[in-house]
C-alpha cells in the first residue's frame, strides 16, 4: 500500500513539471520578442523614454536620421 502512494505521489510531481515546462515554453512562442514587448510597454513601467530613437531599419529610424543631419 505504501509503495503504491509513493509511486502515485511522484507520478503528481512529474505530471506537475511537464505541465510547468509545457506553458513555459509555450510563452516564448509568440510572435514578438522581448525587445518588441519592452519598446511598447509605459516608461513608468520599464519601457523605451518617451525621447528614445526608433530602432534602426525602419523607415522612422531613416527619417530621424534625416532630420538630425
Amino acid at each position: 500500500m505504501r509503495t503504491r502512494l509513493k509511486a502515485k505521489g511522484t507520478t503528481t510531481i512529474k505530471s506537475a513539471f511537464l505541465c510547468l515546462a509545457c506553458l513555459s515554453l509555450s510563452s516564448c512562442a509568440g510572435d514578438r520578442t522581448a525587445g518588441g514587448h519592452i519598446a511598447d510597454m509605459p516608461h513608468w513601467m520599464g519601457g523605451l523614454p518617451a525621447d528614445a530613437p526608433p530602432r534602426r531599419g525602419t523607415p522612422e529610424y531613416d527619417a530621424w536620421m534625416a532630420k538630425r543631419a
